[in-house]
Protein backbone atom coordinates (compact mmCIF):
# COMPACT_ATOMS: atom_id res chain seq x y z
CA UNK A 1 0.00 0.00 0.00
CA UNK A 2 2.64 2.55 1.18
CA UNK A 3 4.74 1.83 -1.95
CA UNK A 4 1.54 2.06 -4.17
CA UNK A 5 1.08 5.22 -2.77
CA UNK A 6 4.77 6.62 -3.13
CA UNK A 7 4.76 5.57 -6.99
CA UNK A 8 1.00 7.68 -7.59
CA UNK A 9 2.83 10.06 -5.79
CA UNK A 10 6.19 10.32 -7.86
CA UNK A 11 4.34 10.08 -11.20
CA UNK A 12 2.04 12.90 -10.61
CA UNK A 13 4.66 14.90 -9.63
CA UNK A 14 6.74 14.11 -12.24
CA UNK A 15 3.48 14.67 -14.52
CA UNK A 16 3.28 18.07 -12.90
CA UNK A 17 6.92 19.22 -13.56
CA UNK A 18 6.11 18.08 -17.04
CA UNK A 19 3.09 20.00 -17.49
CA UNK A 20 5.03 22.82 -15.72
CA UNK A 21 7.90 22.51 -18.03
CA UNK A 22 5.85 22.53 -21.22
CA UNK A 23 3.78 25.95 -20.48
CA UNK A 24 7.06 27.26 -19.16
CA UNK A 25 8.82 26.01 -22.59
CA UNK A 26 5.71 27.25 -24.60
CA UNK A 27 5.50 30.65 -23.11
CA UNK A 28 9.25 31.15 -23.46
CA UNK A 29 9.46 30.51 -26.88
CA UNK A 30 6.40 33.01 -27.46
CA UNK A 31 8.10 35.57 -25.58
CA UNK A 32 10.84 35.12 -27.10
CA UNK A 33 9.49 35.49 -30.33
CA UNK A 34 7.68 38.62 -29.22
CA UNK A 35 10.67 40.07 -28.56
CA UNK A 36 13.36 39.19 -31.23
CA UNK A 37 10.16 39.95 -33.66
CA UNK A 38 9.55 43.45 -32.14
CA UNK A 39 13.83 44.24 -31.71
CA UNK A 40 14.00 43.33 -35.64
CA UNK A 41 11.02 45.30 -36.42
CA UNK A 42 12.45 48.26 -34.44
CA UNK A 43 15.70 47.49 -35.97
CA UNK A 44 13.92 47.77 -39.51
CA UNK A 45 12.34 50.95 -38.77
CA UNK A 46 15.17 52.07 -37.22
CA UNK A 47 17.18 51.50 -40.33
CA UNK A 48 13.97 53.00 -42.28
CA UNK A 49 14.01 56.16 -40.85
CA UNK A 50 17.54 56.96 -41.23
CA UNK A 51 17.64 56.39 -44.73
CA UNK A 52 14.82 58.96 -44.96
CA UNK A 53 17.07 61.56 -43.48
CA UNK A 54 19.90 60.49 -45.70
CA UNK A 55 17.96 60.89 -49.08
CA UNK A 56 16.59 64.48 -47.71
CA UNK A 57 20.48 65.52 -48.50
CA UNK A 58 20.53 63.81 -51.77
CA UNK A 59 16.93 64.49 -53.28
CA UNK A 60 17.99 67.35 -53.84
CA UNK A 61 20.61 66.51 -56.04
CA UNK A 62 19.26 63.42 -57.94
CA UNK A 63 16.11 61.47 -58.60
CA UNK A 64 14.91 59.16 -55.98
CA UNK A 65 15.00 56.24 -58.89
CA UNK A 66 18.61 57.43 -59.45
CA UNK A 67 19.12 57.00 -55.87
CA UNK A 68 18.37 53.57 -55.31
CA UNK A 69 21.40 51.80 -56.28
CA UNK A 70 23.12 54.31 -53.62
CA UNK A 71 20.51 52.42 -51.14
CA UNK A 72 21.34 48.99 -52.25
CA UNK A 73 24.58 49.53 -50.66
CA UNK A 74 22.74 50.32 -46.99
CA UNK A 75 21.70 46.64 -46.79
CA UNK A 76 23.36 44.92 -43.97
CA UNK A 77 22.54 41.79 -45.00
CA UNK A 78 21.73 39.94 -48.37
CA UNK A 79 17.86 38.72 -47.45
CA UNK A 80 17.43 42.64 -46.39
CA UNK A 81 15.31 44.92 -48.92
CA UNK A 82 15.50 48.58 -49.31
CA UNK A 83 12.97 50.34 -52.21
CA UNK A 84 12.57 53.75 -52.56
CA UNK A 85 9.26 55.08 -54.36
CA UNK A 86 8.38 58.14 -55.14
CA UNK A 87 4.59 59.16 -55.91
CA UNK A 88 3.84 57.46 -58.04
CA UNK A 89 4.17 54.04 -56.32
CA UNK A 90 0.33 55.21 -54.64
CA UNK A 91 -1.37 54.19 -57.93
CA UNK A 92 1.08 50.49 -58.51
CA UNK A 93 -0.97 47.61 -57.88
CA UNK A 94 1.67 46.01 -55.82
CA UNK A 95 2.28 49.24 -53.53
CA UNK A 96 -1.45 50.36 -52.89
CA UNK A 97 -2.27 47.91 -50.51
CA UNK A 98 0.93 47.93 -48.81
CA UNK A 99 -0.13 49.46 -45.26
CA UNK A 100 2.92 50.32 -44.24
CA UNK A 101 3.38 52.37 -47.70
CA UNK A 102 0.11 54.21 -47.14
CA UNK A 103 0.99 55.48 -44.30
CA UNK A 104 4.72 56.63 -45.05
CA UNK A 105 2.82 58.68 -47.84
CA UNK A 106 0.16 59.48 -45.27
CA UNK A 107 3.27 61.26 -43.42
CA UNK A 108 3.86 59.11 -40.61
CA UNK A 109 6.14 56.27 -39.82
CA UNK A 110 4.48 52.86 -40.54
CA UNK A 111 5.57 49.31 -39.92
CA UNK A 112 4.17 45.86 -40.88
CA UNK A 113 4.60 42.00 -40.18
CA UNK A 114 3.03 40.33 -43.29
CA UNK A 115 3.49 37.96 -46.15
CA UNK A 116 5.04 38.92 -49.34
CA UNK A 117 3.46 38.07 -52.61
CA UNK A 118 6.91 38.85 -54.05
CA UNK A 119 9.40 36.88 -52.27
CA UNK A 120 6.77 34.35 -50.92
CA UNK A 121 7.57 34.80 -47.28
CA UNK A 122 6.23 36.55 -44.60
CA UNK A 123 8.49 39.49 -43.68
CA UNK A 124 9.17 42.39 -41.37
CA UNK A 125 8.29 45.89 -43.37
CA UNK A 126 9.01 49.41 -42.02
CA UNK A 127 8.04 52.52 -44.47
CA UNK A 128 9.20 56.06 -43.72
CA UNK A 129 8.36 59.34 -45.27
CA UNK A 130 11.16 61.53 -47.16
CA UNK A 131 10.89 64.71 -47.13
CA UNK A 132 12.50 67.72 -48.59
CA UNK A 133 14.67 70.54 -46.62
CA UNK A 134 11.46 72.67 -46.66
CA UNK A 135 9.16 69.74 -45.16
CA UNK A 136 7.22 68.90 -49.17
CA UNK A 137 7.27 64.97 -49.21
CA UNK A 138 8.68 63.34 -52.17
CA UNK A 139 9.00 60.06 -51.36
CA UNK A 140 9.16 56.59 -49.44
CA UNK A 141 11.82 54.22 -48.42
CA UNK A 142 10.64 50.85 -47.57
CA UNK A 143 13.06 48.33 -45.61
CA UNK A 144 11.71 44.89 -44.68
CA UNK A 145 14.11 42.05 -43.58
CA UNK A 146 12.25 38.19 -43.45
CA UNK A 147 10.41 36.72 -40.22
CA UNK A 148 12.91 33.70 -40.72
CA UNK A 149 15.44 35.50 -38.87
CA UNK A 150 12.86 35.66 -35.69
CA UNK A 151 12.60 31.16 -36.40
CA UNK A 152 16.33 30.77 -37.21
CA UNK A 153 17.43 32.79 -33.81
CA UNK A 154 14.48 30.75 -31.47
CA UNK A 155 16.35 27.79 -33.40
CA UNK A 156 19.33 28.19 -32.25
CA UNK A 157 18.04 27.76 -28.95
CA UNK A 158 15.93 24.46 -29.24
CA UNK A 159 18.95 22.79 -27.88
CA UNK A 160 19.47 24.11 -24.78
CA UNK A 161 15.77 24.37 -23.76
CA UNK A 162 15.42 20.58 -24.38
CA UNK A 163 18.65 19.64 -22.48
CA UNK A 164 16.95 22.13 -19.44
CA UNK A 165 13.80 20.66 -20.11
CA UNK A 166 15.60 16.87 -19.38
CA UNK A 167 17.38 17.89 -16.77
CA UNK A 168 14.51 19.23 -14.67
CA UNK A 169 12.63 15.85 -15.30
CA UNK A 170 15.55 13.74 -14.03
CA UNK A 171 16.15 16.16 -11.27
CA UNK A 172 12.38 15.96 -10.81
CA UNK A 173 12.41 12.11 -10.49
CA UNK A 174 14.97 12.49 -7.89
CA UNK A 175 13.81 14.57 -5.30
CA UNK A 176 10.25 12.91 -6.16
CA UNK A 177 11.05 9.06 -5.54
CA UNK A 178 13.38 10.17 -2.49
CA UNK A 179 10.44 12.95 -0.73
CA UNK A 180 7.68 10.70 -1.62
CA UNK A 181 9.23 8.13 1.16
CA UNK A 182 8.27 10.35 3.69
CA UNK A 183 5.57 12.08 2.66
CA UNK A 184 2.79 11.57 5.15
CA UNK A 185 -0.76 13.35 6.45
CA UNK A 186 0.92 15.69 9.12
CA UNK A 187 3.83 16.57 6.58
CA UNK A 188 1.24 17.76 4.33
CA UNK A 189 -0.52 19.88 7.44
CA UNK A 190 2.48 21.21 8.37
CA UNK A 191 3.40 22.20 4.81
CA UNK A 192 -0.02 23.94 3.88
CA UNK A 193 0.59 25.91 7.07
CA UNK A 194 3.45 26.90 5.91
CA UNK A 195 2.19 27.91 2.71
CA UNK A 196 -0.65 30.37 4.30
CA UNK A 197 2.20 32.14 5.99
CA UNK A 198 4.18 31.97 3.25
CA UNK A 199 1.16 33.94 1.90
CA UNK A 200 0.53 36.50 4.56
CA UNK A 201 -1.95 34.60 6.35
CA UNK A 202 -0.03 34.66 9.39
CA UNK A 203 -2.62 32.79 12.12
CA UNK A 204 -2.10 29.62 10.08
CA UNK A 205 -0.79 27.09 12.32
CA UNK A 206 0.39 23.42 11.94
CA UNK A 207 -1.70 20.21 13.68
CA UNK A 208 0.70 18.74 16.26
CA UNK A 209 0.94 15.15 15.78
CA UNK A 210 1.21 12.51 18.28
CA UNK A 211 4.76 11.07 16.78
CA UNK A 212 7.51 12.43 18.97
CA UNK A 213 9.40 13.43 15.97
CA UNK A 214 6.62 15.06 14.05
CA UNK A 215 5.29 16.74 17.34
CA UNK A 216 8.32 18.66 17.64
CA UNK A 217 8.57 19.65 14.67
CA UNK A 218 5.27 21.11 14.71
CA UNK A 219 5.41 22.82 18.14
CA UNK A 220 8.88 24.32 16.52
CA UNK A 221 7.04 25.59 13.38
CA UNK A 222 3.97 26.80 15.48
CA UNK A 223 6.49 28.70 17.77
CA UNK A 224 8.19 30.11 15.04
CA UNK A 225 5.03 31.26 13.62
CA UNK A 226 4.14 33.17 16.61
CA UNK A 227 7.58 34.83 16.63
CA UNK A 228 7.28 35.64 13.20
CA UNK A 229 3.79 37.24 13.31
CA UNK A 230 4.96 39.46 15.86
CA UNK A 231 8.15 40.65 14.93
CA UNK A 232 6.09 41.25 11.14
CA UNK A 233 3.47 43.28 12.93
CA UNK A 234 5.86 45.13 14.68
CA UNK A 235 8.06 46.03 11.74
CA UNK A 236 4.75 46.90 9.84
CA UNK A 237 3.81 49.39 12.14
CA UNK A 238 7.11 51.02 12.51
CA UNK A 239 7.55 50.97 8.93
CA UNK A 240 3.71 52.96 8.80
CA UNK A 241 5.10 55.34 11.01
CA UNK A 242 7.63 56.00 9.22
CA UNK A 243 6.28 56.31 6.21
CA UNK A 244 3.48 58.21 7.98
CA UNK A 245 6.15 60.76 9.20
CA UNK A 246 8.11 61.08 5.99
CA UNK A 247 5.20 61.44 3.46
CA UNK A 248 3.89 64.20 5.83
CA UNK A 249 7.24 66.44 5.71
CA UNK A 250 6.94 69.34 4.64
CA UNK A 251 10.44 69.15 3.28
CA UNK A 252 11.50 66.91 0.05
CA UNK A 253 13.66 64.11 1.40
CA UNK A 254 15.73 61.82 -0.48
CA UNK A 255 17.61 58.68 0.33
CA UNK A 256 19.88 56.38 -1.56
CA UNK A 257 22.21 53.15 -0.87
CA UNK A 258 25.46 52.44 -0.22
CA UNK A 259 25.40 51.57 -4.13
CA UNK A 260 24.00 55.59 -4.94
CA UNK A 261 20.28 54.00 -6.17
CA UNK A 262 17.30 56.13 -4.58
CA UNK A 263 15.47 54.09 -2.34
CA UNK A 264 13.33 56.75 -0.75
CA UNK A 265 11.61 60.03 -2.30
CA UNK A 266 8.50 61.25 -0.47
CA UNK A 267 5.82 63.62 -1.86
CA UNK A 268 7.55 66.79 -1.19
CA UNK A 269 10.52 65.25 -2.95
CA UNK A 270 8.21 64.88 -5.70
CA UNK A 271 7.09 68.28 -6.08
CA UNK A 272 9.75 69.97 -5.39
CA UNK A 273 11.95 67.89 -7.98
CA UNK A 274 9.30 66.61 -10.31
CA UNK A 275 10.18 63.06 -10.27
CA UNK A 276 7.73 60.07 -9.62
CA UNK A 277 9.07 57.92 -6.66
CA UNK A 278 7.46 54.58 -8.80
CA UNK A 279 9.90 55.55 -11.86
CA UNK A 280 12.97 56.60 -9.79
CA UNK A 281 13.13 53.88 -7.03
CA UNK A 282 16.13 51.35 -7.55
CA UNK A 283 17.68 53.70 -9.70
CA UNK A 284 21.35 55.22 -9.73
CA UNK A 285 20.35 58.88 -8.62
CA UNK A 286 22.02 60.87 -11.57
CA UNK A 287 19.55 59.14 -13.81
CA UNK A 288 16.96 60.45 -11.16
CA UNK A 289 17.72 63.80 -10.39
CA UNK A 290 19.31 66.40 -13.02
CA UNK A 291 22.18 68.76 -12.46
CA UNK A 292 25.70 67.27 -10.06
CA UNK A 293 24.96 68.85 -6.74
CA UNK A 294 22.93 66.82 -5.66
CA UNK A 295 24.23 63.07 -6.69
CA UNK A 296 27.44 64.53 -5.88
CA UNK A 297 26.48 64.99 -2.44
CA UNK A 298 24.37 62.17 -1.27
CA UNK A 299 27.78 60.13 -2.91
CA UNK A 300 30.23 61.92 -0.95
CA UNK A 301 28.00 61.16 2.05
CA UNK A 302 27.79 57.70 1.38
CA UNK A 303 31.70 57.41 0.60
CA UNK A 304 33.05 59.44 3.36
CA UNK A 305 30.38 59.69 5.73
CA UNK A 306 30.38 63.47 5.91
CA UNK A 307 27.49 65.51 6.88
CA UNK A 308 26.94 68.76 4.12
CA UNK A 309 25.19 71.45 3.62
CA UNK A 310 24.68 73.72 1.02
CA UNK A 311 22.25 75.75 -1.36
CA UNK A 312 21.86 75.38 -5.08
CA UNK A 313 20.46 78.42 -6.69
CA UNK A 314 18.19 79.10 -9.56
CA UNK A 315 18.95 76.62 -12.39
CA UNK A 316 18.62 73.11 -10.34
CA UNK A 317 14.86 73.24 -9.18
CA UNK A 318 13.70 75.45 -12.20
CA UNK A 319 13.36 78.64 -10.80
CA UNK A 320 13.68 77.86 -7.20
CA UNK A 321 16.29 78.12 -4.35
CA UNK A 322 16.73 75.20 -2.53
CA UNK A 323 18.32 74.43 0.91
CA UNK A 324 19.87 70.59 0.76
CA UNK A 325 21.22 69.00 4.13
CA UNK A 326 23.11 65.42 3.38
CA UNK A 327 23.93 63.33 6.00
CA UNK A 328 24.82 59.36 6.04
CA UNK A 329 22.96 56.56 7.55
CA UNK A 330 24.65 53.73 9.45
CA UNK A 331 23.94 50.40 10.42
CA UNK A 332 23.59 48.33 13.81
CA UNK A 333 27.68 48.21 13.10
CA UNK A 334 28.21 51.78 12.66
CA UNK A 335 28.95 51.17 9.07
CA UNK A 336 27.58 53.85 6.44
CA UNK A 337 25.04 51.93 4.29
CA UNK A 338 23.50 55.17 2.23
CA UNK A 339 22.50 58.82 2.52
CA UNK A 340 19.74 61.14 3.07
CA UNK A 341 18.90 64.72 1.62
CA UNK A 342 16.67 67.02 3.08
CA UNK A 343 16.19 69.34 0.56
CA UNK A 344 14.02 72.32 1.48
CA UNK A 345 12.52 75.18 -0.56
CA UNK A 346 13.79 78.93 0.34
CA UNK A 347 12.80 80.75 -2.16
CA UNK A 348 10.33 82.75 -0.74
CA UNK A 349 12.70 83.54 2.22
CA UNK A 350 15.31 84.72 0.34
CA UNK A 351 12.97 86.77 -1.32
CA UNK A 352 11.28 88.21 1.94
CA UNK A 353 14.97 88.94 2.55
CA UNK A 354 15.78 90.62 -0.41
CA UNK A 355 12.73 92.37 -0.07
CA UNK A 356 13.47 93.12 3.39
CA UNK A 357 17.06 94.64 2.64
CA UNK A 358 15.12 97.02 -0.22
CA UNK A 359 12.94 97.98 1.81
CA UNK A 360 15.57 99.43 4.28
CA UNK A 361 17.78 100.79 1.63
CA UNK A 362 14.65 103.10 -0.11
CA UNK A 363 13.14 104.09 2.97
CA UNK A 364 16.26 105.34 4.33
CA UNK A 365 16.78 106.64 0.31
CA UNK A 366 13.35 108.18 1.09
CA UNK A 367 13.80 109.74 4.54
CA UNK A 368 17.23 111.18 3.77
CA UNK A 369 16.12 113.14 1.35
CA UNK A 370 13.94 115.52 3.04
CA UNK A 371 15.97 115.24 6.23
CA UNK A 372 19.10 116.41 4.05
CA UNK A 373 16.34 119.18 2.94
CA UNK A 374 15.15 120.30 6.69
CA UNK A 375 18.30 120.14 8.18
CA UNK A 376 20.06 122.22 5.66
CA UNK A 377 17.59 125.03 5.86
CA UNK A 378 17.88 124.83 9.84
CA UNK A 379 20.94 125.75 9.64
CA UNK A 380 21.16 128.55 7.10
CA UNK A 381 18.66 129.68 9.63
CA UNK A 382 20.43 129.25 12.78
CA UNK A 383 23.61 130.79 10.91
CA UNK A 384 21.61 134.18 10.34
CA UNK A 385 18.89 133.47 8.07
CA UNK A 386 16.47 134.76 10.82
CA UNK A 387 16.57 138.06 10.58
CA UNK A 388 15.84 138.34 7.10
CA UNK A 389 11.97 137.89 7.30
CA UNK A 390 11.16 137.19 3.78
CA UNK A 391 13.94 134.30 3.79
CA UNK A 392 12.49 132.84 7.29
CA UNK A 393 8.73 132.37 5.94
CA UNK A 394 10.39 130.78 2.33
CA UNK A 395 12.71 128.15 4.19
CA UNK A 396 9.70 128.18 6.96
CA UNK A 397 7.34 126.73 3.54
CA UNK A 398 9.84 124.68 2.13
CA UNK A 399 10.64 122.88 5.86
CA UNK A 400 6.85 122.29 6.32
CA UNK A 401 6.44 121.06 2.64
CA UNK A 402 9.55 118.75 3.34
CA UNK A 403 7.52 117.87 7.00
CA UNK A 404 4.71 117.08 4.98
CA UNK A 405 6.01 114.80 2.79
CA UNK A 406 7.79 112.85 5.74
CA UNK A 407 4.33 112.06 7.16
CA UNK A 408 2.72 111.05 3.68
CA UNK A 409 5.88 108.98 3.14
CA UNK A 410 5.03 107.46 7.07
CA UNK A 411 1.46 107.32 6.23
CA UNK A 412 1.93 105.66 2.78
CA UNK A 413 4.49 103.15 4.61
CA UNK A 414 1.85 102.27 7.13
CA UNK A 415 -1.26 101.96 4.72
CA UNK A 416 0.66 99.56 2.48
CA UNK A 417 1.60 97.60 5.74
CA UNK A 418 -1.60 97.33 6.43
CA UNK A 419 -2.63 95.69 3.58
CA UNK A 420 -0.10 93.34 2.69
CA UNK A 421 -0.83 91.98 6.25
CA UNK A 422 -4.75 92.20 5.86
CA UNK A 423 -4.88 94.17 8.64
CA UNK A 424 -6.84 97.15 6.75
CA UNK A 425 -10.49 96.90 7.53
CA UNK A 426 -12.90 96.80 4.53
CA UNK A 427 -16.15 98.72 4.75
CA UNK A 428 -17.81 96.85 2.30
CA UNK A 429 -21.17 98.58 0.83
CA UNK A 430 -22.97 98.51 -2.91
CA UNK A 431 -21.05 101.28 -4.34
CA UNK A 432 -22.31 102.92 -7.47
CA UNK A 433 -19.33 103.07 -9.69
CA UNK A 434 -20.68 105.74 -12.00
CA UNK A 435 -21.50 108.03 -9.31
CA UNK A 436 -18.06 107.61 -7.43
CA UNK A 437 -15.86 108.10 -10.48
CA UNK A 438 -18.49 111.37 -11.26
CA UNK A 439 -17.85 112.74 -8.31
CA UNK A 440 -13.74 111.72 -7.77
CA UNK A 441 -13.27 113.54 -11.34
CA UNK A 442 -14.95 116.26 -10.24
CA UNK A 443 -13.03 116.62 -7.59
CA UNK A 444 -9.53 116.60 -9.57
CA UNK A 445 -10.70 118.82 -12.42
CA UNK A 446 -9.42 121.91 -11.09
CA UNK A 447 -6.17 120.27 -10.60
CA UNK A 448 -6.04 119.60 -14.23
CA UNK A 449 -7.57 122.80 -15.73
CA UNK A 450 -4.59 124.42 -13.95
CA UNK A 451 -1.94 122.46 -15.93
CA UNK A 452 -4.06 122.84 -19.35
CA UNK A 453 -5.14 119.00 -19.46
CA UNK A 454 -8.83 118.51 -20.67
CA UNK A 455 -10.07 115.59 -17.71
CA UNK A 456 -13.83 113.70 -18.90
CA UNK A 457 -15.31 110.51 -17.82
CA UNK A 458 -17.83 108.30 -19.67
CA UNK A 459 -19.40 106.32 -17.43
CA UNK A 460 -22.67 103.89 -17.26
CA UNK A 461 -25.53 103.87 -14.74
CA UNK A 462 -26.23 102.19 -12.10
CA UNK A 463 -23.30 99.82 -12.11
CA UNK A 464 -22.70 98.49 -8.75
CA UNK A 465 -19.63 96.81 -6.86
CA UNK A 466 -19.38 95.64 -2.84
CA UNK A 467 -16.43 97.68 -1.96
CA UNK A 468 -15.00 100.24 0.54
CA UNK A 469 -15.97 103.64 -1.22
CA UNK A 470 -12.99 105.78 0.44
CA UNK A 471 -10.50 103.18 -0.46
CA UNK A 472 -12.28 102.64 -4.06
CA UNK A 473 -11.87 106.61 -4.13
CA UNK A 474 -7.98 106.59 -3.08
CA UNK A 475 -7.49 103.86 -5.35
CA UNK A 476 -9.20 106.58 -8.72
CA UNK A 477 -7.26 109.43 -7.40
CA UNK A 478 -4.34 108.10 -7.39
CA UNK A 479 -4.44 106.68 -10.70
CA UNK A 480 -6.25 110.10 -12.55
CA UNK A 481 -3.36 112.56 -9.82
CA UNK A 482 -0.25 109.77 -11.93
CA UNK A 483 -2.16 110.75 -15.27
CA UNK A 484 -2.22 114.90 -14.92
CA UNK A 485 1.38 114.90 -13.46
CA UNK A 486 3.04 113.29 -16.24
CA UNK A 487 0.49 114.93 -18.90
CA UNK A 488 1.88 117.52 -21.08
CA UNK A 489 -0.30 120.59 -20.95
CA UNK A 490 -3.11 120.63 -24.09
CA UNK A 491 -3.35 116.55 -23.63
CA UNK A 492 -6.72 114.45 -22.54
CA UNK A 493 -7.37 112.27 -19.86
CA UNK A 494 -10.55 110.10 -20.15
CA UNK A 495 -12.19 107.56 -17.26
CA UNK A 496 -14.49 105.03 -18.51
CA UNK A 497 -16.82 102.43 -16.60
CA UNK A 498 -17.83 99.60 -18.81
CA UNK A 499 -19.43 96.29 -18.06
CA UNK A 500 -17.15 93.28 -18.70
CA UNK A 501 -19.21 90.29 -18.55
CA UNK A 502 -19.59 89.60 -14.07
CA UNK A 503 -17.08 92.15 -13.82
CA UNK A 504 -16.73 96.23 -13.86
CA UNK A 505 -13.80 97.90 -15.92
CA UNK A 506 -12.51 101.46 -14.63
CA UNK A 507 -9.63 102.70 -17.34
CA UNK A 508 -7.89 105.53 -17.16
CA UNK A 509 -6.11 106.91 -19.69
CA UNK A 510 -4.28 109.81 -20.89
CA UNK A 511 -1.95 110.71 -23.45
CA UNK A 512 0.85 111.87 -22.05
CA UNK A 513 4.63 110.62 -22.07
CA UNK A 514 4.01 107.07 -21.52
CA UNK A 515 6.42 104.30 -19.33
CA UNK A 516 9.04 102.54 -20.98
CA UNK A 517 8.87 98.95 -22.21
CA UNK A 518 11.10 97.82 -19.29
CA UNK A 519 9.81 99.68 -17.03
CA UNK A 520 6.43 98.54 -17.30
CA UNK A 521 6.53 95.25 -14.64
CA UNK A 522 8.04 97.04 -12.12
CA UNK A 523 5.31 100.36 -11.65
CA UNK A 524 3.43 98.28 -9.01
CA UNK A 525 6.63 97.97 -7.12
CA UNK A 526 7.23 99.92 -3.62
CA UNK A 527 9.22 103.02 -4.18
CA UNK A 528 9.00 102.72 -7.98
CA UNK A 529 8.71 106.19 -9.75
CA UNK A 530 8.90 107.58 -13.00
CA UNK A 531 11.54 109.65 -14.37
CA UNK A 532 10.65 113.10 -12.80
CA UNK A 533 11.65 114.95 -15.67
CA UNK A 534 8.76 113.45 -17.55
CA UNK A 535 6.11 115.37 -15.22
CA UNK A 536 5.05 118.12 -17.17
CA UNK A 537 3.00 121.49 -15.92
CA UNK A 538 2.11 122.29 -12.05
CA UNK A 539 2.01 118.90 -11.30
CA UNK A 540 5.56 118.78 -11.28
CA UNK A 541 6.02 121.28 -8.79
CA UNK A 542 4.30 118.91 -6.15
CA UNK A 543 6.69 116.25 -7.10
CA UNK A 544 6.83 113.23 -8.24
CA UNK A 545 5.22 111.10 -5.13
CA UNK A 546 6.33 108.78 -2.59
CA UNK A 547 6.93 105.50 -4.87
CA UNK A 548 4.21 104.14 -2.67
CA UNK A 549 0.76 105.19 -4.27
CA UNK A 550 0.20 102.41 -7.00
CA UNK A 551 1.43 99.42 -4.93
CA UNK A 552 -1.22 100.28 -2.76
CA UNK A 553 -3.70 100.68 -5.26
CA UNK A 554 -2.80 97.04 -6.09
CA UNK A 555 -2.82 96.12 -2.64
CA UNK A 556 -6.56 97.49 -2.44
CA UNK A 557 -7.64 96.24 -5.70
CA UNK A 558 -6.80 92.40 -4.59
CA UNK A 559 -8.12 92.82 -1.69
CA UNK A 560 -11.61 93.60 -3.33
CA UNK A 561 -11.36 90.59 -5.40
CA UNK A 562 -10.04 92.13 -8.14
CA UNK A 563 -6.67 92.86 -10.36
CA UNK A 564 -5.30 96.34 -12.02
CA UNK A 565 -3.33 96.43 -15.26
CA UNK A 566 -1.30 98.92 -17.10
CA UNK A 567 -0.83 99.13 -21.00
CA UNK A 568 1.87 101.81 -22.05
CA UNK A 569 3.44 103.23 -25.15
CA UNK A 570 5.98 105.66 -25.25
CA UNK A 571 4.62 109.12 -26.67
CA UNK A 572 1.47 107.69 -26.92
CA UNK A 573 0.44 107.21 -23.40
CA UNK A 574 -1.07 105.39 -20.82
CA UNK A 575 -3.76 103.15 -19.67
CA UNK A 576 -4.17 102.28 -16.23
CA UNK A 577 -7.80 99.39 -15.70
CA UNK A 578 -8.89 98.55 -12.48
CA UNK A 579 -11.15 95.33 -12.87
CA UNK A 580 -13.79 94.59 -9.98
CA UNK A 581 -16.47 91.66 -9.75
CA UNK A 582 -20.09 93.33 -10.14
CA UNK A 583 -22.38 93.33 -7.00
CA UNK A 584 -24.99 91.01 -6.54
CA UNK A 585 -28.82 91.79 -6.44
CA UNK A 586 -30.86 90.99 -3.51
CA UNK A 587 -32.03 87.78 -5.42
CA UNK A 588 -28.61 86.56 -5.80
CA UNK A 589 -28.06 87.69 -9.63
CA UNK A 590 -25.10 89.65 -10.65
CA UNK A 591 -26.21 93.63 -11.05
Amino acid sequence: MTRSIRWKLTSSYLALVLLVLVIVTIYVLQALHRSYLATYTYIVATQAKVISLMMREYSEQKPLVKLQPMVETLKWRKEASILLLDPTARTEARHAVEPEVQQAFAGTEGQAVRFDPASGETRIFAAAPIYTPDKHLIGVVQVSAPEAWVWRQLGRMAPALATASLLGLGAAFLVGTRLSRRITRPLHDLSHAAERIATGDLAGRAPVDQTDELQRLGQTFNTMADRLQQTIEAITTERKKLEAIVSGMTDAVVATDRHGHVVLVNRAAEDLLGVESTRGLNRPVQEVFGGERLPAMLNDATAHGRVTTAELPPGFVGDRVVEVHCAPYRDDRGAVIGAVAVLRDVTELRQSERLRRELTANVSHELRTPLTSIKGFVETLLDGALRDEQTLRRFLTIINSEANRLVKLVDDLLDLSRLESKRAPLELQPVDVGVLVTDTVDKLRPLAQSGGLHLKEQVLPHVWVTADRDRLEQVLTNLIDNAVKYTPSGGRIDVCVRASGDDVEVAVSDTGLGIPLEDVPRVFERFYRADRSRARGPAAERGAGTGLGLAIAKHIVEAHGGHISVHSHMKEGTTFTVTLPKALTGNGELD
